[in-house]
């Protein structure tokens, strides 16, 4: 027979939770034991441990690290360490998991739930579940719920069925592990039916011969369960009255074979109104879609609108990029008929997309701009990344045409010409397109049109009218440099961007509102914005928040209104809450030239670094000095 102790078991537990080896006085600590109690318990368990799938080994000078070497009989013995409570109680260590947990709990449950019941279950007391409610009720808000109070009773939802049935599929997928088992944050739903229900669907989808994303078929099968769910406790939604259309007979067929098959596994009875809510799902996918009153031609404008405004805003041209048109107009069937039936979507990548393509983003908050427009529904910042991806892909392309157009002159022969050409290859393939290899005689008679420059081997005597690097046949670092002026100037571009009089370091203020209300009376008393510049910018924290992790925000309004582009520096003496849970303590308020062509690659791309670089933040937030802080700014950043 197994036998641990509970201190044994506490031992085993903490060792689970950690990914690096512990120590004996840290594990010690937490149980209020001396370290050499905790290295007798570990020696005598050493064999035990082998009965449950797992060992402990001891790492010198790092502690004790738990391995499992069996994973099917830890699965199966691991009930034996540890009750369900403990995992619950480690689960609801985290605000957003207990604010799921209730907002899930409050809306499957049709009575009134007191709060004393929610703190037993959560863990927690009563004034962190205040607070967790404050969030909760944020959450009802945006899809017009809100929750009423009884004396003796508790709480309860008021709103919409399908309201509710939104704002539960949303707390399901709204999470940072996108493809995590959906069924994993429900603690109300059968997980054996959602299985059902997914297999079901991937079923009929491959009949159709027709395919769909992983984090589609979770999304379907979210909705689906939750349908039937409240189907089984007597909550209908009300008719959606969608606007059938020859062309939707394929989509109708779909959603009839899976309500069918569903209704076959349930036993529950799917009226009118349900079948509609399924097909409106389906309409919001790329699986299949119809324009549900919306016709083609109206997608055309829309993405002709977009391009425009890009080009007006940006001064990116993507008139004739036909993949950017075709791939956006594609996109944009379901995204309108998501927004129509206030459907929601979630992007897993939302956070990596801002973060790693914010140039991207900005541009996809200025297209969702247009098709608010027209549909006069507000786009969520998930809607918004994912049409960040098609501009993305839009600048890439972009930057390929734009590469710098270089000709080889080589004295030597074609071997060396060769040769030279791979080392540029290899080192500029992103940067530069090398358009032909020549030998020195044939220059004088060789046609310059579109090409940015030359480099040589040979010193080249004639004037070209363009730029001329004479190198070493084998590349030295002198040469690679002078290469690399040609693409950029680096800390000459950084450098314009920040003035010492636009620079304030260890400011003491408490909130987001207040850091950018002091950074835009401090540019308004330089006279380099208008009156209302905090007010833009607030409207554009409220489209998506401008935390871009790190500790750092880049607030900025919507449309550029500056009549130059700089930037605006702020440290904190502590840090403050940006949106929600995120913290900052760095903020870099960006002004751009409202009437500016100028390439701003490399303002962005030294900004991402920022973000990805601990010890560049680090030193920023600690320094006592503008000069230092410009320094750290303008340098090449390392990650």
């Amino acid at each position: 027979m197994i036998t641990l102790t509970n201190r044994q078991k506490e031992i085993i537990i903490r060792l689970i939770k950690s990914s690096e080896p512990v120590t004996a006085e840290w594990i010690s600590r937490d149980l209020s034991v001396s370290d050499r109690t905790i290295r007798n318990e570990i020696n005598k368990m050493k064999n035990e441990c082998n009965s449950f799938g797992i060992e402990i080994n001891s790492i010198r000078g790092k502690g004790y690290q738990l391995k499992v070497i069996n994973e099917l009989l830890f699965q199966e013995k691991s009930p034996l360490l540890f009750k369900q409570d403990d995992l619950l109680s480690d689960h609801f260590e985290s605000q957003d998991n207990r604010v799921r947990y209730i907002l899930q709990r409050l809306l499957l449950v049709g009575n009134f739930i007191k709060m004393e019941k929610l703190q037993e279950e959560l863990f927690v007391s009563s004034t962190t579940l205040k607070n967790d409610l404050k969030l909760v009720y944020k959450k009802l808000k945006q899809f017009n719920l809100s929750y009423v109070s009884r004396p003796h009773y508790g709480k309860k939802v008021e709103g919409d069925e399908y309201n509710k049935r939104l704002c539960l599929s949303n707390s399901a997928l709204d999470n940072n592990n996108g493809f995590s088992k959906v069924e994993d944050f429900f603690h109300f739903l059968d997980a054996n039916l959602f299985r059902k229900i997914k297999e079901t669907i991937i079923d009929t989808v491959n009949n159709y011969d027709f395919t769909l994303s992983d984090f589609t078929l979770g999304n379907l099968t979210t909705h689906i369960t939750i349908a039937c769910k409240r189907i089984e406790e007597g909550y209908f939604v009300e008719p959606l009255n969608i606007s059938m259309t020859a062309n939707d007979i394929i989509a109708k067929n779909v959603a009839d074979n899976i309500i069918q098959k569903v209704e076959d596994i349930t036993g529950l009875k799917f009226p009118a109104s349900e079948s509609e809510y399924i097909l409106a799902h389906l309409l919001g996918t790329k699986l299949l879609y119809t324009l549900d009153g919306i016709s083609s031609a109206t997608i055309s404008i829309i993405v002709d609108k977009i391009i425009e405004k890009l080009k007006e805003v940006y001064d990116w041209d993507f008139h004739y990029d036909l993949e950017f048109i075709q791939g956006l107009s594609t996109h944009l069937g379901p995204v309108m008929n998501r927004l129509k039936y206030g459907m929601n979507i979630h992007n897993p990548l939302l956070n990596e997309i801002k973060t790693k393509y914010p140039f991207a983003f900005e541009g996809a908050i200025i297209a969702s701009k247009c098709i608010e427009d027209y549909l006069n529904k507000k786009i969520g910042e998930h809607e918004i990344s994912y049409i960040a991806t098609y501009i993305g892909a839009a600048l890439e392309r972009m930057e390929d045409i734009s590469k710098k157009k270089v000709l080889i002159v080589c004295a030597t022969g074609m071997g060396s010409a060769k040769l030279l050409y791979y080392q540029l290859q290899k080192l500029f393939k992103d940067k530069m397109e090398i358009i032909d290899t020549i030998s020195h005689y044939k220059l004088s008679r060789y046609s310059l049109d579109g090409i940015d420059f030359v480099i040589s081997t040979v010193s080249v005597s004639m004037d070209l009218n363009i730029p001329v690097i004479t190198t070493n046949l084998l590349l030295e670092d002198n040469d690679i440099e002078r290469i690399k002026y040609q693409f950029s100037t680096f800390k000459d571009t950084l450098f314009t961007l920040i003035d010492p009089a636009r620079v304030f370091i260890h400011q003491k203020l408490k909130d987001r509102e207040s850091v950018i209300q002091f950074l835009c009376d401090e540019l308004g008393k330089q006279k380099l914005v208008s009156e209302d510049y905090a007010e833009l910018v607030l409207k554009r924290e409220e489209l998506s928040s401008t935390y871009y992790g790190n500790f750092i925000a880049i607030p900025h309004p919507i449309i550029p209104q500056t009549n130059k582009t700089f930037w605006t520096i702020c440290t904190l003496k502590e840090p403050i809450p940006w949106n929600n849970q995120n913290m900052v303590q760095f903020v870099c308020l960006l002004n751009i030239d409202k009437d500016t062509d100028e390439d701003l690659k490399i303002m962005y791309e030294q900004l991402v670094a920022l973000v990805k670089s601990n010890s560049t933040v680090q030193q920023l937030v600690k320094s006592d000095s503008v000069a230092e802080v410009i320094e750290l700014l303008t340098e090449p950043i390392e990650p």
